[in-house]
């Protein structure tokens, strides 16, 4: 029967729950609204055979349900640059993992509890200043008229001996990656050392072309 839960409690699968489930499933490709509705997992979901499309009260219900979702915040809907795009040209994907000096980072953090005047120093504030920094870089070192880097992901580690923030970023020319970590992210202070890799394959965001 469509829409029951093969979890075992034989509930019937709500319209919001087929949604969520049809993103999942069609990972790592990343959708707009209308390729969404014409995925494989949404017509799984409603039982489909291959290559039969949604009835048009079907696709409609699916569409309003999506719209809900979107607009109550349950499903994101965001812009973000096509780093394959001929406009962009931005297709390769690299990560900058970062060791910070957590030992000098706490000494200043010491001497900023007697006052508590100015930012407090922390890894979050580390990562503030390499973003401010990456927003003068970028528009300082345009290539060519366009973006020569693009920031996707600022992140700080917990687990890890070899590093404490992973950056990743878009580029098109390892020089840029490279000259990017030493004139911004090396100069940034209580960072210990970098280490920049390329990515050889990704999968999932922000790869808008997997799978199509």
């Amino acid at each position: 029967m469509r829409g029951i839960d093969e979890s075992g409690a034989g509930r019937s699968i709500g319209a919001a729950e087929r949604i969520l489930r049809a993103l999942s499933a069609e990972f790592p490709r990343l959708h707009d609204r209308q390729s969404f509705l014409d995925s494989d997992a949404l017509r799984a979901g409603y039982e489909k055979d291959e290559g039969v499309a949604l009835a048009d009260n079907e696709r409609q219900a699916a569409a309003r349900t999506l719209t809900r979702m979107i607009s109550d915040g349950t499903v994101s809907e965001l812009l973000w640059p096509a780093g394959h795009s001929d406009k962009v040209q931005l297709p390769e994907q690299g990560m900058i993992a970062v060791s910070v000096n957590l030992g000098s980072l706490r000494e200043e953090r010491l001497a900023w509890e007697v006052d508590r005047q100015g930012p407090e120093p922390s890894q979050e504030r580390i990562i503030s200043e390499i973003v401010d920094r990456s927003r003068v870089w970028i528009e300082q070192n345009m290539d060519g008229g366009k973006l020569p880097l693009l920031l996707v992901n600022a992140s700080i580690i917990h687990g890890s001996n070899a590093f404490d923030i992973l950056i990743s970023a878009q580029y098109r020319n390892p020089y840029n990656l490279l000259r990017y970590t030493r004139e911004v992210v090396q100069v940034v202070a209580h960072i210990a050392g970098t280490h920049t890799m390329l990515v050889a394959q990704s999968y999932g965001f922000p790869d808008f072309t997997a799978g199509r």
